[in-house]
């Protein structure tokens, strides 16, 4: 044997050698692949119910105001331990456990506060929403300068709860959207036997009116989001009207899936389509593409919210969104590892179908405008001296929510704002 050759084998050896020993690039295993990222899960669970004294009617008698407070605070304590607070001024601790709180909203004047503005308690509130914790506050909400501004100018609350008021509000919000805190109001109505104070703060004794009232559940819209799905799926009372508020900006990522809900011939090279074939035998060009869109609101994140405003253009062809799904709806037997890992790192799939191309490149276009339920206008008044002005209606209701929705509106007013590049 020449010198040659044993070199040779002596190398040849060491090459099989490393490569059963895995010395090249290790094949994650299936296990490794489909984990699904963890979930964020809540840190703490603090509860404001607002005490002011224009809350003391929804606490006198049998109310449906009692009824879910007691439901909300009892629910929510089974997700996590509940932290409790009364607050017309500042945050004042609730001592005792939640059935002591349950039982002294019956048997304990608590409503004896003074009026606060409104934006300075959801500050506040706020201030126990950062970080994974979440907030849940109960008002009436109604908008209002405080008493001594009032006294002076009885018509200060109806001439510019447009323009102050609700700028105090958006202020307030905008920060919360800052710091990624968004929130979720849901809305009811209980009989009210008690004072009530109209705009002009005069006194009026309601039996039994029907007043409304709002549960804002207030921190990460990650979390939020899911904190109130469970909890409303636990709760004796449907609330009447829900309105989500997302902290998030436009999102712009996405991931081409390469075999799921694939049709046609084409490739996938850096989240866009090459090699597309199009043409009278060639078969429809269909792709799948995942959004996490965990950080929306939870009606953003609905098919049917998707399938009615998911705006989609191509610059150079024509383009059609054919299925919406979520996550858990996706068939996963016949995807391959990496696939799997990809799905699980998205809330939805969108599959697209590519019907014509009239350039060797395009452009796809993914828009999903902002869209704010409007209910809140039919429960605001302006006027609330006479019952039929106030029946079913809350004082600059309207005022207080256009300066939230503002505040969480994104530039171009977009949910989402994404673009993949098609080639031929």
């Amino acid at each position: 044997m020449t010198l040659h050759t044993r070199n040779s084998l002596f190398f040849l050896l060491i090459a099989l050698t490393v490569t059963s020993c895995g010395g090249g690039k290790k094949r994650a295993t299936k296990d490794e692949v489909t984990a699904p990222t963890k979930a964020e899960s809540i840190g703490n669970i603090h509860f404001f119910l607002e005490t002011s004294a224009s809350m003391g009617g929804y606490l006198k008698g049998g109310t449906t105001f009692k009824d879910v407070v007691a439901d909300v605070v009892t629910k929510a304590n089974q997700i996590k331990p509940v932290s409790l607070y009364t607050i017309s001024g500042k945050p004042e601790p609730v001592s005792g456990d939640i059935n002591t709180f349950v039982a002294q909203m019956a048997t304990t004047p608590l409503a004896t506060g003074k009026s606060s503005e409104l934006h300075q308690i959801f500050k506040q509130v706020g201030e126990k929403a950062k970080g994974n914790n979440v907030a849940v506050f109960v008002s009436d909400c109604i908008l209002s300068f405080p008493d001594a501004d009032i006294k002076r100018n009885p018509e200060v609350n109806r001439n510019d709860a447009s323009s102050t008021l609700k700028n105090s509000i958006y202020d307030q919000f905008a920060t919360f959207n800052k710091q990624g805190i968004g929130a979720t109001v849901l809305a009811y109505t209980s009989p009210f036997n008690g004072t009530y104070y109209t705009y002009q703060n005069q006194k009026q004794a309601l039996k039994g009116e029907a007043r409304p009232f709002y549960v804002w559940i207030i921190g990460k819209q990650s979390l939020i989001g899911p904190f109130t799905q469970q909890l409303l799926e636990s709760l004796s009372t449907t609330p009447a009207k829900r309105l989500d508020f997302g902290a998030a900006g436009a999102l712009k990522q996405y991931d081409l899936f390469f075999g799921l809900n694939k049709s046609g011939e084409w490739r996938a090279e850096r989240n866009n389509l090459i090699n597309i074939e199009m043409g009278r035998k060639a078969k429809p060009i269909e792709f799948a593409i995942g959004l996490n869109l965990a950080g929306l609101p939870d009606y953003a994140q609905a098919e049917a919210y998707l399938q009615k405003n998911l705006a989609t253009a191509v610059d150079n062809g024509e383009i059609k969104l054919v299925k919406v799904q979520r996550k858990a709806a996706v068939e996963t037997g016949r995807m391959s590892d990496r696939e799997q890992k990809l799905l699980s790192q998205n809330t939805h799939v969108l599959t697209f179908r590519v019907s014509t191309l009239f350039a060797d490149e395009a452009t796809m276009t993914l828009k999903l405008p902002v869209r704010f339920d409007s209910w809140y206008i039919d429960w605001s008044t302006m006027d609330d001296r006479s019952a039929e002005g106030r029946r079913n209606k809350t004082f600059a209701l309207e005022h207080l929510m256009t300066g939230v929705r503002e505040a969480y509106q994104t530039n171009g007013n977009e949910f989402a704002s994404m673009s993949i590049k098609l080639s031929k």
